[in-house]
């Protein structure tokens, strides 16, 4: 017929070998069309934008660091070989691989919609489950609750995905299960910390300026971090940001005004009151000396968590100074950062986190062990900027040099203090926390191919290492380390 192309029917051997080696081929058993369920049907792919990310990474790690360090930075009970008691902490060791896909998806003929996904897949050498594969065990959680207090799914699946859309020329909307951070240095909350909440968030340019306007909701019946309990009901987290470059004479800067504010309300099933926070910051930044940077915040943290009928009123501070000064080859950081704390038992001077509330892990920094750092981030003490409530004061150097073509050397070395003292029992109350120095080679195999290599030490003071054990017990503290990865 006209207009019918003409196809070739296949010979009669072909189809039967078809129907006895493949089976018949049922419509329900294609993913495309399902029009009696959701009216989907297939785009050609000619009509897409599809971008890749992909990052595959084995990491081994060896320590000492006792099992039971959680969000609060204070020990409790926790299970696997490293054991919880600073002097008799046991040498252990573990593999593990990850992989992450992530598509962006887009019309070809419109860059004002899409939709974004991230994939991980997670586990120690073999395939064993993430609990399984790491001889920690899960630390730092309620008997009766999760270790993870987001909207997080399982560790092998999707992490977050979302649709965004630019209605209006630099104004887009995303809405979905978003990686989200604070715009504060990343210290009150951080995706990379699986941070992922459902919600929604509208950003972009006004007044020459970058702002923000988020709403998320907290997933429901946590029961992990601060109150430990469960709250039976979806917690709300607001958030303003507004950053905009400023010109003093001569000199660029750029500074921010942040507003954040959560909500957890009132529980029905047990009595711990309101918990409310609110957090108000200032960010600056701009050049230094003639091709280094420096940044910095200060923050006011004031609110309520409900622990009983009352509940406990606080009003903390913290502030934060880094600065990059690059030598020759060389490039020398250096940061120092205070968070407000309070003496045992009491909470007005206490400075709260998203994170230590909730229950989830710390900040980033430049040491191995009491801060995440990526080339070891999957054992450490992961400190909060609350650290149990006592507040905490640290400053870190690194110093990053080239050493033979393809071959980098770190070096860092961080101090660690509460900012209140801690008593435990009969013995006296310390602030000191302990001194970190360490050290890491990183090889570059190809274009977004390294392998990193490196080694901690971790001399403890007493804040931590008085609560479990004798002064006289031996307290230091090591870690290596070794990452193999790749990223497109």
């Amino acid at each position: 017929m006209r207009g019918i192309k003409e196809q070739k029917t296949p010979g009669i051997g072909i189809v039967f070998f078809m129907f006895v080696c493949i089976g018949p081929v049922y419509a329900d058993q294609l993913p495309f069309p399902e029009p009696a369920n959701e009216n989907a049907y297939a785009v050609p792919i000619e009509n897409l934008r599809i971008r890749l990310w992909a990052q595959y990474r084995v990491m081994y790690n060896a320590s000492n660091i006792p099992s039971g360090i959680n969000s609060s930075s204070l020990p409790s009970t926790g299970t696997g070989p490293g054991a919880l008691n600073f002097g008799d902490t046991k040498n252990y060791d573990f593999f593990r691989q990850r992989m992450r896909l992530a598509f962006d998806i887009r019309p070809k003929d419109d860059d004002h919609v899409g939709g974004y996904m991230q994939m991980e897949f997670r586990g120690g050498f073999g395939g064993s489950s993430p609990a399984a594969s790491d001889p920690r065990g899960e630390t730092g959680a309620n008997s009766d609750g999760t270790p993870n207090a987001f909207n997080r799914l399982q560790a092998r699946g999707i992490r977050y995905g979302y649709v965004y859309v630019t209605p209006v020329e630099h104004h887009t909307l995303v809405v979905g299960i978003l990686p989200t951070l604070d715009q504060v240095g990343r210290v009150l909350w951080d995706g990379e910390w699986d941070f992922f909440v459902g919600g929604a968030a509208l950003g972009g340019k006004i007044l020459g300026g970058d702002y923000r306007l988020g709403f998320y909701r907290i997933a429901a019946d946590l029961k992990a971090g601060t109150i430990g309990k469960g709250f039976s009901k979806d917690g709300d987290l607001w958030v303003v940001d507004y950053n905009t470059p400023l010109r003093l004479g001569s000199y660029d800067l750029k500074v921010g005004g942040h507003y954040y504010t959560l909500n957890l309300g009132k529980t029905e099933n047990i009595s711990i009151g309101d918990t409310h926070q609110h957090w108000i910051a200032l960010t600056a930044s701009g050049p230094l000396f003639k091709s280094g940077a420096w940044n910095s915040y200060l923050m006011l943290n004031t609110g309520r968590i409900g622990t009983g009928v009352t509940g406990s009123n606080s009003t903390g501070y913290s502030g934060k100074f880094e600065g990059s000064v690059p030598v020759g080859p060389t490039t020398f950081n250096l940061f120092a950062l205070y968070a407000s704390g309070d003496k045992a038992g009491h909470t007005s001077n206490q400075f709260s986190t998203p994170e230590a509330i909730l229950g989830t892990n710390g900040y980033w920094g430049y040491s191995h062990i009491f801060n995440a750092n990526a080339p070891g981030d999957v054992n450490d003490f992961g400190v909060n900027l609350n650290n149990g409530g006592a507040g905490l004061w640290t400053i870190q150097g690194r110093l990053q040099f080239p050493i033979v073509p393809k071959l980098t050397g770190t070096l860092d070395t961080a101090y660690f203090a509460s900012a209140r003292s801690r008593e435990f029992g009969s013995r006296g109350g310390t602030t000191y926390m302990g001194t970190e120095i360490g050290g890491m080679i990183t090889y570059s195999f190809a274009k977004n191919l390294n392998l990193d290599i490196g080694f901690a030490h971790a001399f403890m003071g007493s804040f931590l290492a008085n609560q479990t054990q004798a002064t006289s017990v031996e307290r230091s503290i090591h870690e290596f380390f070794m990452r193999f990865q790749f990223a497109l």
